[in-house]
């Protein structure tokens, strides 16, 4: 009896040093997965500030060309930072005659495993109480992931080809330029890296547009931003940094 209990406390042992073994090499695993995870996504952003960078040496109908195509790249690189199963839109914003929002114009990206591409715009008028319109008002910092099987107005999980999705707006101070929204068929593969990232496509975006617009039409469209809170956007980036 003595050598069968010392024989099974050997094998438990021996045991608890396998599991201890397989989980820490499998969190070493996930944190790599993670890291280049991560790193794949900062690619991304890198090819929008790129693309970014040589709008900014053009001028006129040259440069207005050149920033509806970043508004493709932004979605097509926002798709591919979130990986396999991801589709990514760029609404572009305009206002109707008394300032109420349209968002359309939509511009997608998708990743493997993505065809839809829908195409109806978010319109004021029709829909004042959805909450896109809450999200255009506030800091671009504030949205939040929603994913199944959280209660999202307009959203029925069961009619939709994801369970996860993302979206921020697009604005240089008050003004608001439109809106990225990227989702995914999987639960927790938008991360906060990920958001990050997407977060600094839509100002790169906000960047380009507010230097083609210039500060006198900012000024004058920035009359029609009733703002129920101090905004966080681009403008911001330069006070913080120095501070």
């Amino acid at each position: 009896m003595g050598i069968t209990a010392g024989c099974l406390a050997a094998l438990a042992i021996l045991g608890d040093q396998a599991a201890d073994r397989y989980e820490n090499k499998a969190s070493t695993l996930t944190f790599k997965e993670s890291e280049v995870t991560a790193e794949k996504a900062v690619d991304d952003l890198n090819v929008v500030l790129s693309e970014a960078i040589e709008v900014m040496f053009l001028a006129g109908a040259a440069k207005a060309e050149a920033i509806r195509a970043l508004r493709r790249t932004v979605a097509r690189q926002a798709a591919s930072s979130i990986g396999e199963g991801s589709r990514a839109t760029y609404y572009s914003l305009k206002r109707e005659s008394g300032g109420l929002r349209i968002l359309g114009q939509p511009k997608h990206g998708k990743e493997a495993g993505r065809y839809d591409v829908p195409d109806r715009p978010f319109i004021e008028k029709e829909d004042r109480a959805h909450p896109i319109w809450e999200l255009m008002d506030r800091a671009d910092e504030e949205p939040e992931v929603h994913s199944y099987p959280e209660e999202v107005y307009g959203v029925d999980w069961t009619t939709k080809k994801y369970t996860t999705f993302y979206s921020v707006p697009v604005k240089a101070n008050t003004v608001q330029l439109g809106m990225l929204s990227v989702n995914n068929s999987q639960v927790g593969s938008i991360g906060g890296a990920q958001r990050a990232v997407l977060l600094a496509m839509a100002r790169t975006m906000a960047l380009v547009i507010a230097s083609h617009k210039g500060p006198r039409l900012l000024n004058t469209q920035a009359t029609y931003s009733a703002m129920s809170a101090a905004p966080t956007t681009v403008s911001d980036i330069g006070q913080r940094s120095s501070k």
